[in-house]
């Protein structure tokens, strides 16, 4: 397959520019997508990808085209934004893992998961602590020159190469990002929260999980050693960081080798009974037609008065929605009218 094929597969047109969203799961990137989708779907096509497997998913190509040559092919005609962010590593990993808690991790309904022995579920994450919310995009997977080190005065990272920005945020800074993506982009850019684990099914068992887990002494000893922790916090966030967890650490823990944990994930994905890339929990799914703009116009009226955002753009159901209401206009318009008859006129 080609990469004009991929554009036209990913809907990217080519007289606007490229937004992709290039960065590991559960990090924020939801709400950023949907955020720029909203402010920014005039003028620019807004994608959002995890890895090149996620891609030809989503495209249904082979190995022939990759997520850098994407970014490549479509320099050479717009101005492409990379943007990956940075999550605080266990956060970032309680997060991954409940993200798959219910199919994956114990193939099971959300119900059912419901009613599990908090010590459970928290042996299982302890167990798979060391193997999941590994890595970072800018740093790993980014064919660009690696930085020296983050600016944490500015709170953010960017690097302009050959027609391509590329732009490295961190959540713990998420309500600031409209300032600085403003500034970045020179437009207006505003930021919703979208599609967080504490609003889905699970939920409550999110709340309870996060407020009474104890960190392993040996996985607390890891987090200390996080490179990507001391590159992209300074000392003094960094220290209050493992202050904090520090006031929770406990005993050591048995963990899974490698190996284990690839056996285990390997039986796992057998197991699954779904493994959809879901393409509906984003607030703007990017359509740029009439009833989708008009719809994004009221939602960003919405977030300028400060107001919950609950609604989502959702083309399918914005068409139905309209024909039903031509409809049931039609049919008050066809409805006999009863008058009074003045009888004293007809005598």
């Amino acid at each position: 397959m080609d990469y004009l094929e991929l554009n036209n597969r990913l809907n990217i047109n080519n007289l606007k520019d490229l937004i992709i969203i290039y960065c590991g799961p559960k990090v924020g990137s939801t709400s950023l997508v949907s955020s720029l989708r909203l402010s920014c779907s005039d003028n620019c096509n807004v994608i959002h990808l995890h890895d090149d497997a996620m891609l030809r998913i989503l495209t249904q190509s082979d190995d022939s085209v990759s997520i850098s040559g994407l970014i490549e092919y479509n320099s050479k005609s717009k101005k492409v934004y990379v943007i990956d962010i940075y999550r605080s590593p266990i956060e970032r990993k309680m997060s991954e893992y409940f993200e798959k808690l219910c199919d994956l991790h114990f193939n099971n309904k959300p119900e059912d998961v419901n009613n599990y022995n908090l010590h459970r579920i928290i042996k299982r994450f302890n167990d798979i602590f060391n193997h999941i919310g590994k890595g970072d995009h800018y740093i790993d997977k980014y064919d660009i020159p690696v930085i020296e080190s983050f600016d944490t005065k500015k709170k953010y990272q960017i690097q302009a190469l050959n027609n391509i920005t590329y732009i490295k945020l961190r959540l713990k800074d998420s309500l600031e990002w409209s300032q600085m993506l403003s500034s970045i982009m020179n437009r207006k850019i505003y930021i919703v929260r979208d599609y967080e684990t504490v609003n889905k099914e699970i939920g409550d068992l999110y709340k309870r999980f996060k407020s009474e887990y104890k960190l392993p002494l040996n996985h607390y000893q890891s987090i200390v050693e996080d490179e990507y922790l001391s590159f992209y916090y300074s000392e003094e966030e960094r220290e209050e960081y493992l202050k904090e967890w520090l006031k929770r650490v406990c005993d050591k823990c048995e963990t899974w080798s490698i190996k284990e944990y690839d056996f285990y994930k390997k039986i796992s994905i057998e197991n699954l009974t779904q493994n959809e890339i879901q393409k509906h929990h984003y607030i703007d799914l990017g359509c740029t037609c009439k009833y989708c703009s008009t719809k994004r116009l009221e939602i960003i009226e919405k977030i300028k008065r400060g107001e919950e955002i609950k609604e989502k753009i959702i083309h399918e159901e914005l068409v139905k929605k309209d024909k039903y209401q031509i409809l049931l206009k039609s049919k008050q318009m066809q409805k006999p009218i009863n008058r009074k008859v003045n009888l004293g006129m007809l005598m």
